[in-house]
């Protein structure tokens, strides 16, 4: 109780704290971290500390990625979402892989993925509190090795590659019985700049391209994880905010200390994050990356 109280206090004041939207936060299954998904998920202990940390710190939203271990034990997910759903968090599937953006590997984030793992395991369970809430894509052109030494223009191609993906795994919900499944997906804050890095010919070019991706995803997170300071923030995404119509979070790194890390101290990470919740008209969505980095973070 008394951890709990401290993390709370650190929250912000009552009232204040109690206005922010429910944070999100990436849950990787981080192979050898004690606080990984393989290593905590069948435990019983052990998630029930997660799902306190998670209400503790105001997070409404986990983005989940599973190994295919985790998936050979058929009540563990199931269980684990109806846990979730009964402290009032949604559980959205996350799935990544940067080389689905080629047209020859889309067949395979279709049907060997998102259909099983998504698809016919929502249909599966007979306990709506057991299904996801949403489909979270983390694909990233810009990871490829090929991105570095790629022209702008041979960039601005990836871009449509991605668009197109997203279209497609859009298509493919409708067609087989998961219309009601929002897809979201994440995006570096730069994606808007011209001309470089991506090679956007013109201002129509890069905005019909982002109406185009909006008509795939209910939502994006903006992954923000070098700046560190809330203008030089603001800056990076503020095209997005104003423009966009669908749901945009600032997403924020959980990276601390004094070794060219992003934030000074744990203090300077959530007075960050505070200020962000309370700036703008509707104030700002946050996400945190992740919360293996987060649960182990250095705290006063």
């Amino acid at each position: 109780v008394a951890v709990v109280g401290f993390l709370l206090a650190l929250i912000g004041p009552p009232g204040r704290a109690g206005a922010a939207e429910p944070r999100g936060i990436w849950w990787w299954t981080s192979a050898g971290q004690p606080w990984g998904v393989d290593q905590v998920l069948g435990d019983n202990n052990k998630e029930t500390q997660v799902l306190q940390f998670l209400k503790a710190w105001n997070f409404g939203r986990v983005y989940c990625s599973f190994s295919a271990q985790t998936r050979t034990n058929p009540v563990v997910i199931p269980a684990w979402n109806a846990k979730l759903h009964a402290a009032g968090i949604s559980s959205q599937l996350l799935l990544s892989e940067n080389t689905w953006i080629f047209p020859q590997n889309r067949t395979n984030l279709l049907t060997v993925h998102i259909q099983p793992k998504l698809i016919d395991f929502n249909a599966a369970v007979t306990n709506a509190a057991q299904r996801y809430d949403a489909l979270h894509l983390d694909i990233e052109p810009q990871g490829l090795p090929q991105w570095g030494t790629n022209t702008p223009a041979g960039r601005k191609e990836y871009l449509y590659d991605l668009r197109d993906t997203f279209q497609a795994v859009r298509t493919y919900l409708d067609q087989h019985g998961a219309a009601d499944i929002p897809v979201y997906a994440d995006f570096p804050v730069w994606y808007d700049q011209l001309p470089t890095p991506v090679g956007w010919d013109s201002t129509t070019e890069r905005d019909a391209w982002f109406a185009s991706v909006e008509q795939s995803l209910a939502g994006i997170s903006l992954m923000d994880y070098d700046r560190n300071t809330v203008d030089s923030i603001e800056s990076a995404v503020s095209w997005e905010l104003q423009y966009l119509t669908n749901e945009c979070r600032v997403a924020l790194e959980a990276d601390v200390g004094t070794n060219g890390n992003t934030w000074l101290n744990f203090d300077a990470l959530m007075q960050a994050i505070q200020t962000e919740e309370h700036t703008g008209t509707p104030p700002r969505r946050v996400d945190v990356h992740d919360f293996v980095h987060f649960h182990d973070l250095p705290q006063p």
